[in-house]
């Protein structure tokens, strides 16, 4: 069975143009918790528990990394906060190359047993065509004994956010640019342009 090596967990082109080490274990100094051994424990988890049963159902080539651990000051640059779950190696930002970032997230959502957080990010950028073009992508994390399969919507454009409230339970709550208790990523909203 194919799977993603070390390396995916931790390139950067923008910590490599910006010389940032990207290394776990290189914020220890910061948080005594946040050791090499602490991250690649959470990532190997997360690999475990969620990326490989994706990888199985979609293939090896059609899953891309976009973003996995992170340290601190690459956090920082990519405008991520200071709770982001990539900093301890609990979560990936990931894609489909041939199937919609919606498509994916419902897969997770009705097939993975366990998660933390699972987060179809900024519809409203459409599919990846290529990486030079603003694009959706699916957010997970997982955290041994403390997974309360957490649903979300992330955007920026109000309209996504009612688009997504139209006939679903009142249990959705809106902070900010996050939309939480989504029952689904619905497809048909997928770079929406009426408005």
């Amino acid at each position: 069975m194919a799977k993603f090596k070390k390396i995916h967990n931790i390139y950067s082109k923008l910590a490599n143009n910006n010389g940032i080490n990207n290394y776990p274990g290189v914020d220890e100094y910061l948080d005594p918790t946040l050791t090499e051994d602490f991250i690649w424990n959470n990532l190997n988890l997360l690999h475990t528990n969620c990326i490989i049963p994706i990888v199985e159902a979609f293939g090896i080539e059609d899953i891309k990394i976009t973003s996995a651990y992170r340290s601190t000051e690459l956090n920082k640059l990519m405008g991520g906060t200071e709770t982001s779950q990539h900093v301890k190696g609990y979560a990936i930002d990931l894609l489909s190359l041939s199937k919609s970032s919606s498509v994916l997230w419902n897969w997770c959502f009705q097939n993975l047993p366990e998660w933390n957080q699972l987060i179809w990010e900024f519809p409203e950028r459409e599919d990846f065509t290529n990486a030079d073009q603003p694009f959706s992508w699916v957010h997970i994390s997982y955290i041994e004994g403390n997974n309360p399969k957490t649903c979300t919507m992330s955007s920026e454009v109000e309209v996504y956010h009612e688009l997504m409230d139209e006939g679903y339970p009142e249990e959705m709550i809106k902070r900010g640019k996050y939309l939480h208790n989504i029952p689904e990523a619905d497809e048909s909203i997928v770079g929406f342009t009426d408005f």
